[in-house]
């Protein structure tokens, strides 16, 4: 039992610092070549709020928490990711060049 708390506290720590990034990642691209910035920052908030969820139910969240967290985290961050993805697939690379 030892070991899925420690683990669970590694996943606490890890939703922290990606939902950290994220959100940084969103903000930076508000202005830039991507417009789907909105589901990067959704993401980064969902992260943390799943990080939060975690450490708020301790010790009883560690055995639950693992498969169903990293798999909604997963679910969001790559719906992030394939919309951005997406979005600058449309956007042509000249006016993205030019904004810099």
């Amino acid at each position: 039992m030892s070991g899925v708390v420690t683990l669970t506290l590694v996943l606490i720590v890890f939703f922290t610092i990606e939902g950290v990034a994220s959100i940084m990642f969103a903000l930076e691209h508000k202005g830039e070549l991507s417009g789907r910035w909105g589901w990067m920052l959704a993401s980064g908030i969902i992260d943390l709020i799943l990080a939060a969820i975690i450490l708020a139910g301790l010790p009883g969240t560690a055995a639950w928490a693992l498969g169903l967290l990293v798999g909604i985290n997963m679910l969001f961050g790559g719906s992030a990711l394939i919309g951005m993805a997406l979005h600058a697939r449309d956007v042509d690379p000249r006016s993205a060049a030019a904004a810099h």
